[in-house]
């Protein structure tokens, strides 16, 4: 008994106590990090996708396609009162699915609950496509024929082939179409805005005389010339992206005809081999974080957010850092302790203590509206209303992250 009181008043207790804790949370912390890559890797896995024959009552039935995407028991009062028909009624807990049905523009939505009692039939073919579009969400069915820009139809086995290459030229004209957009014509419309602000600034300036406005009309003339050219360039790719056509029909026996230039990819995941799995799941894994998001962000990648939040940390670690460093080790090593330095420690524990919103709300009104605003009037009259500097941006969010920091 003495010992173990001599042991608790040494303070060992107290460092076994918070050891076990900090270990505790670092398990928690990984365990937490382990949850979310299982739920969050796997979504990428190619799943299988099922063809159900759904009892809707005891004469109707409906043919669906999707892929399970969750299971759950439900009590039986829950699903009488939801006026889904039961094959056994008398059951406790049935259990019902929810399958991922895609095809919305036929049926208007992408998932449905269905009764598993109430499943009497569940295959796998083959030869079921699944192709993912750039609007719509996915699309299950059957290839039926592809037709090509020249009037050939190919039908049959080989319309596979002729689908996925169709699909590849599709991809490659598509690059071409967001290079000219993104980078050719997006030049012009920046130096069309540019010659509207110079227009406007020199007509602030009271400067805007008949040979400075047809100076303006020749550039803005030779700008529009080089617009137009780009813009049938850019039409003819159109045309030729959306030239091909795939015809298939759904399980409920309902025909769509889909243009190859509205379809990312098309796969057969029934037919997959392991091999072949692993290949697509690297391909979604690699969209994932170096494509644009599309879908109103439910598809696609998440590059954007990573570029941005990489160069924010970046600006944020070149003004953070000689400025911290510099005043750490004045503090710590050169500052005389008197009331000034007393008053800067002071001021840094307090701000350490204060939530990050509050800073967040600092920059908002300071660096955007107060700062931002003042350089809008003294060097962008020409463009206001509209802001320049006056704006959420990466600098402003640079400089309140190294404030915080």
């Amino acid at each position: 008994m003495g010992t173990i009181k001599k042991w608790y008043r040494s303070g060992e207790s107290a460092i076994w106590l918070s050891g076990t804790a900090v270990a505790a949370s670092i398990t928690i912390v990984f365990g937490l990090l382990i949850l979310i890559a299982v739920n969050g890797l796997s979504h990428f896995w190619p799943t299988q996708v099922a063809e159900f024959q759904y009892q809707l009552d005891d004469e109707k039935s409906q043919v669906l396609v999707g892929e399970v995407r969750d299971q759950e028991l439900i009590a039986t009062r829950r699903v009488a009162e939801s006026g889904t028909w039961l094959a056994q009624p008398d059951e406790e807990s049935p259990q019902r699915l929810l399958i991922k049905t895609g095809n919305r523009e036929l049926y208007g939505l992408d998932f449905r609950w269905l009764v598993a009692g109430n499943i009497t039939r569940i295959e796998h073919p083959a030869n079921l496509v699944v192709l993912e579009r750039l609007e719509w969400g996915n699309y299950y069915g059957y290839l039926q024929r592809v037709t090509t820009a020249d009037g050939v139809v190919t039908e049959g086995e080989s319309a596979r082939a002729v689908m996925e290459a169709s699909i590849a030229a599709a991809l490659e004209i598509r690059e071409k179409i967001v290079d000219l957009e993104k980078v050719e014509i997006g030049r012009i419309n920046y130096a069309m805005e540019k010659l509207r602000l110079r227009e406007r600034g020199l007509e602030l300036e009271q400067r805007l005389d008949q040979r400075a406005q047809q100076q303006l009309d020749d550039e803005r003339a030779e700008l529009d010339a080089r617009y137009k050219v780009l813009q049938s360039e850019l039409a003819d790719l159109y045309t030729r992206v959306n030239s091909d056509q795939l015809l298939l029909v759904d399980a409920s026996g309902r025909e769509s005809e889909i243009s190859v230039g509205h379809v990312v990819r098309a796969y057969y995941p029934n037919s997959f081999s392991f091999a072949e799995k692993i290949g697509f799941y690297a391909a979604k894994a690699w969209e994932f974080v170096s494509d644009d998001p599309r879908e109103a962000n439910t598809e696609g990648g998440i590059f954007p957010a990573i570029f941005g939040t990489v160069v924010m940390v970046l600006v944020m670690s070149v003004l953070v850092t000689p400025f911290g460093v510099l005043a750490a080790v004045y503090l710590r090593e050169y500052a005389r302790q008197g009331i000034v330095t007393r008053i800067v420690r002071i001021a840094v524990n307090n701000l350490a203590g204060v939530p990050s919103i509050v800073y967040g709300v600092f920059g908002l009104g300071f660096f955007v509206y107060f700062l931002g605003g003042n350089i809008d009037q003294l060097f962008f009259p020409e463009a206001l209303p509209a802001p320049t500097f006056g704006t959420p941006g990466l600098l402003w969010s640079s400089l309140t992250l190294a404030l915080l920091t």
